[in-house]
């Protein structure tokens, strides 16, 4: 039997590196890819916090954020052929339920999440569904190649604001989404952004790629206040990349009447106090985003053109995976990339 090296989740925090069989095609849509560089995602430290933050299920390799090469395919398999390379979708939707045939089959109801309850991209091969993979090019360097998936997530997310590039917005967090969607505001033309970061690498990281200004969301008179005095006029949209439960509130409070908010960081163990009087008041719009298959073309699209090496500032062989996740942990790296073959 043929063994390999790979991250495991285990449970209770625990990801140990370590050799495991070598996947094999069992179906005929099947494909075996060979890992060329995984990223390591903020959802990845929430399901190794303690409690976790989202699911995983213990005894499977991690990772959703990848890019590699076809090695073998299976008997039905058109769509790919063996030297290919691709990126990764990694929500496999099962077509059959209520949400699939909706059209919504990012909100499957009997999902299998790569890197979370099935194998991912922590790995040097991992086998997938055809319908995951998407062809990317071979000169796009393989550190930039594996946020595709980040990417396109945050790339949902602006198709459903549709920000004008007259819109003032206020982006909460600058970490890897957070800077993003940074760049994407950027590429669609919005002059006015705020952002909201206390980390002072990461706010100077936010005035490189183009805020207008970075405030610290604790700073003395509030937030409002702040964004008062220099636009003299409420956000007309919030973004919240981080996931904690008080920016959903603070998000309420700044955008005028008409105004969008996008609720877009994850982590299961917060909660919000806000006024549902308040939205109905001031009409505000809330919008959520999950990573679905339309958005996977225009981000390979924009892939070579924002910049986004910017962010890998932690490059390491996946057998020092643990040293990347602290680092991310620590904020001391907005993106860490790991490689299986080094």
């Amino acid at each position: 039997m043929k063994t390999m090296k790979a991250a495991v989740f285990e449970g209770n925090g625990i990801l140990q590196y370590k050799d495991v069989p070598v996947p094999t095609i069992q179906r005929e849509n099947d494909v075996l890819v060979q890992v060329e560089a995984a990223s390591i995602c903020g959802s990845d430290l929430h399901i190794l916090s303690v409690p976790p933050g989202q699911r995983g299920d213990p005894g499977t390799i991690m990772g959703h954020e990848f890019v590699g090469h076809v090695v073998q395919v299976g008997a039905s398999v058109t769509l790919v052929r063996p030297g290919d390379r691709v990126v990764v979708e990694p929500n496999i939707s099962c077509g059959m339920c209520r949400s699939c045939r909706a059209g919504h089959p990012n909100l499957c109801e009997r999902a299998e999440n790569i890197g979370q309850w099935r194998d991912g991209g922590f790995a040097e091969y991992c086998v997938l569904p055809e319908q995951q993979l998407h062809h990317i090019p071979e000169n796009i360097p393989a550190k930039i190649a594996a946020l595709c998936e980040p990417l396109s997530c945050v790339m949902h997310g602006m198709m459903r604001l549709n920000p004008m590039p007259f819109e003032r917005v206020v982006l909460f967090g600058a970490g890897a989404i957070g800077l993003i969607f940074l760049k994407l505001l950027k590429a669609f033309g919005v002059k006015h952004i705020i952002v909201c970061e206390s980390i002072a690498d990461r706010a100077a990281s936010a005035i490189k790629f183009g805020a207008e200004y970075v405030f610290d969301p604790n700073c003395e008179g509030g937030l409002s206040e702040k964004i008062m005095s220099v636009w003299n006029t409420p956000a007309d949209i919030a973004i919240d990349a981080v996931g904690a439960g008080a920016v959903l509130e603070s998000a309420m409070a700044l955008v005028g009447n008409g105004g969008k908010i996008l609720v877009f960081g994850q982590n299961m163990t917060q909660q919000s106090t806000i006024r549902p009087g308040m939205i109905n008041a001031k009409e505000i719009n809330i919008f959520a985003a999950l990573a679905v298959h339309h958005s996977f073309p225009p981000a390979i699209e924009l892939l070579p053109d924002l910049g986004l090496e910017e962010l890998v500032t932690c490059e390491l062989p996946l057998s020092k995976i643990d040293e990347a996740i602290a680092l991310m942990r620590e904020k001391k790296a907005i993106k860490a990339v790991v490689y299986p073959g080094k």
